[in-house]
């Protein structure tokens, strides 16, 4: 231990005034970029520079970005997260439907490529200007939530017993399932014990909820942390309870949970 005590004191030291709430936040196991890396990234995959319609570099940038549905080759409404709006533009929406209504009448579903250049021009000529420097969150696939969650099960140490529990009772009614649910949000990026959820990249991560979600989550927790709850029991509440009914994030833990040998 007499060891390990100057290496703590210099993480304190380079994080400020060693109280944990000053610590400088960071997104743990969640990843951010910005278009312009997306764009960089895939040019190099593919080895390819041009744009015409039958290159394939703007539906690698949609996949890297998770904003394309390869099954029904369109993009997703999360797409709008790289996008500035005009204020004073109240149509852009419906154009930009429109735009994307006429791309799928013209190609058919197995033309993804052309689907996607095509989709990603509907939204840089209809919707908003590109944000090109600004990151954005990139959500989890189902394989990295698993990940993430098998992470969480190693960190916290829970045992086979309580995995048990876990799996007979719920989440939400077993101490290490709640403290699961916390960890599980934290690691994503989706929430802070102090600051609370991370509404933007939930709402991503949900593939693009409806409106009112942001105003559900945003109410919701603060009646919450008047409570004084625990921050497991906080965290996991607001997974069960603060999040619309058809976003499964508890489900989608415990489903994970139980892939776990």
């Amino acid at each position: 231990m007499k060891y390990l005590a100057p290496l703590l004191l210099f993480f304190v030291a380079t994080t400020g005034s060693g109280s944990t709430q000053d610590v400088t936040p960071t997104h743990h196991s969640a990843t951010q970029k910005m278009p312009s890396t997306l764009w960089y990234e895939c040019v190099n995959y593919l080895n390819q520079t041009d744009t015409e319609p039958g290159n394939c570099i703007y539906r690698c940038i949609a996949l890297l970005a998770r904003f394309w549905d390869d099954r029904r080759a369109r993009v997703t409404r999360t797409i709008d997260r790289f996008y500035l709006t005009d204020a004073n533009d109240t149509d852009y929406r419906n154009r930009t439907e429109q735009c994307l209504e006429e791309t799928r009448d013209t190609f058919p579903v197995w033309e993804t490529c052309q689907r996607a250049t095509c989709g990603m021009t509907c939204y840089n000529d209809q919707f908003g200007e590109v944000i090109t420097e600004r990151p954005s969150f990139i959500p989890f696939t189902e394989l990295g939530h698993r990940r993430v969650v098998r992470e969480c099960v190693d960190i916290l140490q829970i045992e086979t017993d309580a995995r048990q529990a876990i799996l007979n009772e719920g989440l939400v009614a077993v101490p290490e399932g709640r403290c699961l649910l916390r960890c599980v949000l934290l690691r994503e990026g989706l929430y802070n014990d102090w600051r609370g959820p991370r509404v933007g990249a939930l709402w991503v991560q949900t593939e693009g909820y409806e409106d009112r979600f942001f105003d559900t989550a945003q109410k919701c927790f603060p009646l919450l942390k008047m409570e004084t709850l625990e921050p497991c029991e906080l965290a996991a509440r607001f997974a069960a309870e603060c999040l619309p009914a058809r976003i499964s994030f508890v489900d989608a833990v415990y489903k994970a949970l139980c892939s776990i040998n």
